[in-house]
């Protein structure tokens, strides 16, 4: 009897170190079929706009990087940078599509919180590029440290400032956290220098909006002797107005971004400085991170994509001609 017991009990642990070892199989073939699938990705830009090297260049890093890691991206995106409305609707639609990640860049910094925590809750991880929002639930964060980059804006608006300065801050939109952040480190880069800011005014992400706004600011003050725009739309549309009106020796322009107009109007005197972001670099990263994410390996809270200040002095060094020059 005691001899059959421990028989029984032989073949019993046999059939579980047996059970066992098909159950770590079959999650080693999980884990491996996992990690050598491909991830599914969601992007919703700001906008899809062919005339925005911006947005083109992170559009084009993001596709890079789903190419080089065989990740399986759809992007969608607005018509017009400010159409929160719209991206919201494309939040909704990737919700229901199930992805393994969502990467957004929203439109604004609150206001979409309640759309972001529906991805957490639909179990699918959220990676934010370009742009944060007022709440910490994202996986990672990729972009610009927008703060450090408006202090450098306002670093070299400072060297710029004369007795009788006065400043105009041609904004995109807002509410948008890049908005906010670049104009809090502007003011920090101009320091006690700040108290020149006359005039702020949004353009609400739209080349003609920000000519015409800036038009119109000239038309009734002509005591600013500076404007800064602190995105594509901003600069470009005030670089038009500045140029048109003949002002270009009277009137310092500084921005953010880049493209071949704003080169050129660099060129020709009207711009005198740029902080460029590295767009595609943005793009690239914030994919990968989603890649990594979503296969489960350590991902960074923060990755900083980088920026440089152009002026005319540096805008043909060897680095700088490779990152203006892209397009």
């Amino acid at each position: 009897m005691r001899y059959h017991r421990k028989g029984a009990k032989k073949k019993l642990m046999a059939a579980v170190l047996v059970f066992g070892s098909i159950i770590l199989c079959f999650l080693y073939g999980m884990k491996q079929y996992q990690a050598n699938s491909p991830v599914r990705i969601i992007f919703i830009p700001k906008v899809y706009d062919e005339d925005n090297d911006f947005w083109m260049d992170t559009i084009y890093g993001a596709r890079s990087a789903a190419k080089e890691l065989q990740a399986e991206l759809t992007v969608f995106a607005p018509d017009v940078e400010s159409d929160y409305k719209a991206q919201i609707a494309y939040i909704q639609d990737a919700i229901t599509e199930k992805p393994d990640v969502i990467a957004i860049s929203p439109i604004l910094y609150s206001g979409m919180t309640d759309e972001m925590e529906q991805i957490a809750k639909a179990g699918i991880r959220l990676i934010l590029i370009d742009s944060k929002i007022d709440q910490d639930i994202e996986t990672s964060y990729i972009g610009t440290d927008n703060i450090h980059a408006g202090t450098a804006l306002g670093e070299k608006m400072r060297q710029f400032v004369e007795e009788d300065t006065k400043i105009a801050v041609m904004a995109h939109v807002k509410g948008a956290s890049t908005a906010i952040e670049r104009e809090q480190g502007m003011r920090q880069g101009l320091g006690k220098e700040q108290d020149r800011i006359a005039e702020i005014m949004y353009c609400d992400s739209d080349y003609e909006k920000s000519y015409e706004l800036t038009k119109e600011l000239f038309m009734k003050r002509q005591d600013i002797t500076m404007i800064a725009g602190l995105n594509l739309y901003s600069i470009i549309g005030a670089a038009r107005a500045v140029d048109e009106l003949g002002l270009g020796s009277q009137v310092k322009v500084l921005g953010f971004d880049n493209d071949k107009e704003g080169i050129q109007y660099m060129e020709e005197g009207v711009i005198d400085a740029l902080v460029v972001q590295k767009p595609f670099n943005m793009g690239y990263l914030g994919i990968e991170a989603a890649v990594r994410a979503a296969r489960g390996e350590p991902v960074e809270k923060v990755i900083d994509s980088g920026m440089e200040v152009i002026t005319v002095d540096n805008i043909y060094s060897d680095e700088n001609e490779k990152l203006l020059f892209s397009f």
